[in-house]
């Protein structure tokens, strides 16, 4: 059963934020109450989605439990990856970094999974990595949603977020910076996906924004990397890139001030409509 709190909390508070607007409906094929938003940044924007995630139109991308290596080329000329498939993307694509503990990540039915047979939670899953090889032109930000299934009350291993490492040249020559922690980030969707063996099972969607506006040089390739745990999956993916940072993503302190607002306003409406 869904929390509907959660969703209508969400929903009203996102129509609230500067930026964001209705639930795509080019995600289909996602979870739809989770599927990754719509956002509008300001100034010059790029934007890279991923849904439909299929293994009868998807080859070349292991089974279980997902050791095996990548090799497909499914909207993409480089070998192994998983090219952009929404309407409207640019050229990132999705790649496999490392399997994990007995398994690893695989395109299954309807999702990326994290193979393997572990009952332990906290198991790695293994990991992968969304790369920009021609990233927009005075990159300033990045904002990526990330709708991925919680096992065992994780989503990633050791609870660990994605992190973005870039290249940029600074006139001199190429600069590259690691694991770089994102400047907001929260959940802004949890809806309840089944149960796993008597506990519940969630959905949630990622966001998470960096703020590039203080390098100083050109960003000339980015990738943003992520361990999910063991059964993990992943069912979209969404990249927005602006060359103006206007901040996207709400703090969780002010996402959760303007879901309770939001739940108060819903109360109030379903009690206006009561005494009529």
């Amino acid at each position: 059963m869904k929390s509907p709190i959660r969703q209508i909390g969400a929903a009203l508070c996102l129509t609230a934020l500067v930026g964001w607007t209705a639930v795509s409906t080019i995600h289909a094929d996602a979870i739809s109450d989770a599927a990754p938003q719509t956002i509008t940044l300001s100034g010059t924007t790029s934007f890279d989605g991923w849904a439909s995630f299929s293994n009868t139109t998807m080859t070349g991308y292991g089974s279980y439990p997902g050791t095996g290596a990548w090799t497909g080329t499914y909207g993409s000329s480089v070998v192994g990856t998983i090219g952009s498939n929404v309407a409207g993307s640019a050229d990132a694509y999705i790649s496999k970094v490392s399997n994990g503990t007995g398994g690893g990540p695989y395109v299954g039915g309807s999702s990326i999974y994290f193979g393997g047979s572990s009952t332990v939670a906290n198991t790695n899953g293994g990991a992968l990595a969304i790369t920009d090889e021609t990233p927009l032109a005075g990159l300033e930000t990045i904002v990526l949603q990330l709708e991925i299934g919680q096992v065992y009350g994780h989503s990633f291993f050791n609870d660990a977020l994605p992190t973005l490492t870039y290249t940029y040249n600074d006139g001199t020559g190429d600069i590259t910076v690691s694991s770089v922690a994102s400047t907001y980030s929260n959940i802004l969707v949890q809806v309840q996906n089944g149960t796993m063996m008597g506990e519940p099972v969630y959905v949630n969607l990622y966001a998470l924004q960096w703020d590039l506006s203080a390098v100083t040089g050109e960003i000339v390739d980015y990738t943003i990397n992520f361990s999910a745990v063991q059964h993990a999956q992943v069912y979209a993916a969404q990249v927005n890139q602006s060359d103006t940072m206007t901040q996207a993503v709400p703090e969780p302190s002010t996402y959760a001030m303007l879901i309770a607002g939001s739940v108060m306003l819903f109360w109030r409406m379903r009690r206006r409509e009561s005494l009529t």
